[in-house]
């Protein structure tokens, strides 16, 4: 049974709802600062217990916020599995590049995911591929800077990405934050520009790139943004992506449509409905 604000809140937009299935990543990546925050060691959540918080969540659309759904194949088929009968549709960091798996992933409602990308190698190419084969949608993660990067791989690249059609992409100039092996390397080649925090924002270059200049790869991340969408800015890929979700939860029979005729309000909230 639900009480009128629990009605009203099942009628509001939704965007997505968070979750924590694992905590930790082995894998230490040079940019990352996961290993310092989350630790180096992969700690996955019984499956009974997400399986349990996700009932408990509203939301049809989830974000897994995991640092990476690679970490445990067995693991993984067992969540996955049980979240089919849910229908919900959600979005993760990457997932295992395994036949098996991303096809689970699909039947349990993935959405979209995040996905690296540092080059246009095979390996790139068959991750993209294999995602859209399971008509999972992908935001791509692009690092800008990295020591083998100059002008002419970085428009590659953004050529790359619109050759594949990803659906999304975040282009990032590589930041050597505190804690990460990048801001090691960097530190002792001398490399760092700045120390102010302020500028600590993935949109400012606060290091010396090894191809480039500051400036031109600061002109670079622009060109980046600007080339990949010249025919529309992120907001209509985003709701392409939308689209998509909403025609599978029709589908699905789980599609709430918003009624404005509703008063918003939230649990627990105790607040006018109208504010």
């Amino acid at each position: 049974m639900t009480d009128g604000n629990e009605k009203n809140h099942a009628h509001a937009p939704e965007m997505v709802d968070l979750l924590h299935a694992s905590r930790g990543c082995k894998f230490n990546c040079m940019p990352c600062y996961v290993a310092y925050l989350g630790g180096k060691s992969f700690r996955p959540r019984p499956i009974h217990k997400v399986i349990a918080e996700m009932e408990s969540i509203a939301n049809n659309r989830l974000f897994f916020v995991d640092n990476s759904l690679a970490q445990d194949r067995e693991w993984l088929k067992e969540l996955f599995t049980a979240m089919i009968p849910l229908k919900r549709k959600w979005i993760s960091h990457p997932i295992m590049y395994d036949p098996e798996i991303l096809d689970l992933a699909a039947q349990a409602g993935c959405w979209y995911v995040y996905q690296a990308v540092i080059d246009d190698s095979k390996t790139i190419r068959e991750r993209i591929r294999m995602l859209k084969d399971h008509d999972i949608g992908i935001e791509g993660t692009i690092l800008l800077g990295l020591d083998d990067h100059d002008e002419s791989t970085i428009k590659r690249m953004v050529d790359f990405l619109l050759e594949v059609e990803l659906d999304m992409a975040e282009f990032t100039i590589l930041t050597p934050f505190p804690h990460t092996p990048i801001r090691e390397m960097l530190e002792r080649e001398s490399r760092i520009l700045s120390n102010n925090w302020l500028d600590y924002t993935c949109d400012k270059v606060v290091y010396q790139p090894r191809n480039l200049s500051p400036g031109k790869l600061q002109e670079l991340f622009h060109y980046a943004w600007d080339t990949f969408y010249a025919e529309g800015g992120p907001q209509l890929r985003m709701g392409n992506l939308f689209r998509k979700v909403i025609s599978r939860e029709m589908d699905d029979g789980i599609y709430r449509r918003y009624d404005p005729k509703r008063k918003r309000a939230f649990p627990g909230k105790n607040v006018p409905a109208n504010t």
